[in-house]
């Protein structure tokens, strides 16, 4: 199944701590990237920064390995999964036939 996340930028900076988190975040987007999980992902232009990545993944519990720590420890995180509208619309056609 497909999942769109979504990561924004939380809290304070201070200079120490965002050097360690860029270390951090770069061997974690080498994961991400090694794993072949990732469909699409890039930077969520305006205010506050972050980004977005789209996992095609087996188990929700993947994402937990894929983002990890630095991301739940960091940033704000929002998880939605996503449906194609073609699969949406055989599903639909097939739950009309059902109810006819």
């Amino acid at each position: 199944m497909k999942y769109f996340v979504k990561w924004t930028c939380a809290g304070a900076r201070s200079e120490v701590k965002s050097s360690h988190i860029e270390d951090e975040m770069s061997r974690q987007f080498e994961h991400i990237e090694k794993s072949g999980k990732m469909k699409e992902g890039g930077a969520i232009l305006g205010k506050g920064g972050g980004g977005y990545f789209i996992f095609d993944i087996d188990r929700p519990s993947e994402l937990l390995s894929l983002l990890g720590r630095v991301f739940w420890e960091n940033f704000e995180v929002e998880i939605h999964p996503v449906v194609a509208y073609k699969e949406m619309g055989e599903y639909m056609k097939a739950e009309y036939k059902k109810a006819a």
